[in-house]
């Protein structure tokens, strides 16, 4: 972050409080842009708007957007990447993140390193408004193998200090380092984090007392929410995003409900393809206004949430969503009774070229099947590479049978899940 971007996020910040008609009129004008650009520089956008005869005049308004269709990860897959990414930027100055989510589908998703900017400031935002003051220091649990070294700028004045730490590495290596750290605040995903709080007993002999429990991936359900609460004693604040969209909303403490991030995305909630009504379930269909080097016009998140028919309490103006509902996952448990949260598993299978889709299941022999779609010429190459991946992972507490096949079957009355266990169901 570099100082004139603390004035980009004093802007986001101050956008929560302007009123509903502004507020549109920036999604809107964002919005123009975005299509523009998307018809102009990105193949797959220009033949889906060509072969429905709709142009980027044509859409002018978030009501607009209903003209279009909803795009998938399965309809980006069949399209080569160059299509899919705007030919007017350089691919080797983006960043790119490798996502499946709960659909079991890796994407990689580009983005520019303005946009990349944009992004991070709005998950700032959220854990402003989430209550961390910038002074705290943070601990932020982390899926990949490999941490941040070094400090940024800022951090050498004491503001925004961060801690990474692996979830690869064991529960007592992630205590002595809190230990050595002492964060205010903590940031992980739900299932690391519930291992972590078995070991709140020795983190508070050592001093480390967090004030705020940011979460961040997957769903939090009430019963982890409660446990978290009571193990590790600090407020839980709950954050929705994902890397197609960044910070999608976060936890609002006086409105009993999650703020959506309208400035920087337009989301639908849609039931059987219409505007899903106030209390109703849908599914959420986002158009991601900071996406100019890989456009999300109109893409299905494959979520489930509730709009809040409550109007905002806290002098926010953004719109509220009720309740984030999503698919669950187990723990995978070792022979000496370590879990492993499903998080790293991820990032063994995510960025390994060739996988379309996969699935990871334990028996009840503590063995894990990982069965996974590969294209033909990656299926040798990459099998081998998933199976090293997780054996460094598990690192033999598991036996581990990577398994290729030319689909995965998905059941379309029951929730496709991406890791399950056997053991921990029982």
């Amino acid at each position: 972050m570099r100082p004139q971007h603390v004035f980009s996020l004093w802007g986001l910040v101050r956008n929560t409080k302007r009123p509903s008609s502004e507020v549109k009129a920036l999604q809107e004008r964002k919005l123009r842009r975005l299509v523009s650009h998307a018809y102009a520089n990105v193949t797959f956008y220009r033949e889906l708007f060509d072969s429905i005869k709709v142009k980027p005049a044509d859409i002018r308004t978030t009501e607009d957007l209903k003209h279009l269709p909803i795009t998938t990860k399965k309809d980006f897959w069949q399209w080569p990447l160059q299509d899919r990414m705007a030919a007017n930027m350089d691919r080797a100055k983006c960043r790119v993140f490798a996502t499946s989510g709960t659909t079991g589908i890796p994407l990689l998703t580009y983005i520019s390193r303005s946009d990349s900017t944009m992004v991070n400031l709005g998950w700032l935002r959220a854990f402003l408004l989430g209550g961390m003051k910038p002074w705290e220091k943070a601990t932020a649990f982390i899926g990949r193998k490999e941490v941040k070294s070094g400090k940024a700028w800022y951090e050498y004045f004491g503001l925004w200090r961060r801690q990474e730490i692996s979830s690869w590495e064991d529960p007592e290596v992630w205590v002595e380092k809190l230990g050595r750290w002492k964060p205010s605040v903590l940031v992980g995903y739900v299932m690391t984090l519930k291992i972590l709080a078995e070991s709140a007993p020795e983190m508070k002999k050592r001093g480390v007392n967090p004030r705020l429990i940011f979460h961040s991936s997957a769903v939090l359900d009430e019963f982890s929410r409660n446990q978290l609460t009571q193990a590790l004693g600090g407020r839980i604040v709950d954050i929705y995003g994902s890397d197609e969209a960044g910070c999608i909303a976060w936890e609002c403490a006086t409105c009993s409900g999650y703020h959506l991030s309208s400035d920087m995305l337009v989301v639908e909630v849609l039931k059987d393809g219409q505007p899903a009504a106030p209390g109703e379930e849908g599914e959420v269909v986002l158009t991601n206004l900071h996406s100019y080097a890989m456009p999300f016009i109109r893409y299905k998140q494959e979520d489930i949430v509730t709009l809040s028919a409550k109007s905002p309490q806290c002098g926010r103006r953004f719109p509220l969503l009720e309740k984030i509902q999503g698919r669950t996952e187990d723990f995978f448990i070792g022979r000496s009774g370590r879990r492993f949260a499903p998080h790293p598993f991820y990032h063994c299978l995510d960025p390994v070229a060739g996988v379309r889709r996969w699935r990871i299941i334990q028996e009840k022999d503590r063995s894990l099947r990982v069965e996974v779609v590969l294209d033909p010429e990656r299926r040798e190459s990459g099998a081998a590479e998933i199976l090293g991946n997780i054996k460094s992972l598990v690192a033999g507490e598991l036996e581990v049978q990577v398994v290729p096949l030319l689909s995965i079957d998905v059941d379309s009355g029951s929730k496709f899940r991406t890791v399950s266990s056997k053991v921990q169901r029982d």
